[in-house]
């Protein structure tokens, strides 16, 4: 049986709620986070806040899972629609990725340009934001599998087999639902969060021209790209269109 919480325990979750939610406004705004900034803006002792939090990783960590936890409802609110279907789901899905991203540039540079969340959030990660990380990773990973269950992945090349290679692999296996596919499919999994990863970041530092990123070209053949490493070259036109209503909504 499932204990209540104490008054005491309560006040206390409070407050590292209100701790977490102060120091992500900070990352919104484009301010770089301290525990004694976090603690002025509180009305606290940055003393006081050592209660709470270990350290800055720690407050990080609690952040980035914050974001995690977010984004992955907008990911699902917005791949609501297109279920049961999980090729329509996952372009959803990823188009909402690169509007949330565009839109909160200084919490995507926190959780998904910070090689400590990185590391948290991953399968054997510890820390506050490990399980909020897999889940978010589980939203591609559990409808790509889906996705070959139905249809499998047509021409996929053979997995490279250098260490390195062997090292991605098995990261790879780490996400929920990828790690039952054979390992050429992984491979193609890997090869298309890459591209979708790396297209929204270059667009969310800025690295591409603004021109770019307003016409949504780059993303939209990105999306295109991905389709095809997932054997859905079939489909790219009707899932274009999915993209297209994501990224307008």
């Amino acid at each position: 049986m499932t204990t209540a919480p104490t008054r005491r325990e309560t006040q206390r979750q409070a407050t590292l709620d209100e701790i977490v939610v102060t120091a992500r406004r900070m990352v919104a705004g484009g301010e770089e986070i301290s525990l004694r900034a976090v603690a002025t803006a509180m009305g606290m002792t940055a003393p006081a806040l050592y209660r709470y939090v270990d350290n800055i990783e720690d407050l990080s960590q609690r952040v980035a899972g914050s974001v995690y936890d977010d984004l992955l409802d907008l990911m699902l609110e917005a791949s609501g629609p297109y279920a049961p279907d999980p090729a329509s789901e996952i372009v959803a899905g990823a188009a909402a990725f690169r509007r949330w991203s565009l839109a909160h540039r200084g919490e995507f540079a926190l959780t998904f340009a910070n090689p400590v969340i990185g590391a948290s959030a991953s399968k054997h990660g510890e820390g506050p934001c490990a399980e909020s990380g897999m889940r978010f990773g589980g939203f591609f990973g559990e409808r790509v599998a889906q996705l070959w269950s139905e249809r499998g992945f047509s021409d996929l090349p053979a997995a490279p087999s250098g260490p390195a290679d062997a090292e991605a692999i098995a990261a790879v296996h780490e996400k929920p639902g990828v790690g039952e596919l054979p390992e050429r499919a992984q491979w193609a999994f890997l090869r298309a969060w890459s591209r979708l990863y790396g297209t929204v970041t270059l667009e969310t530092f800025g690295h591409v021209s603004d021109g770019v990123v307003e016409s949504g070209a780059l993303f939209q053949d990105t999306m295109r790209e991905c389709g095809r490493l997932l054997g859905l070259g079939d489909r790219a036109d009707e899932l274009q269109v999915v993209v297209d209503a994501v990224l307008s909504a």
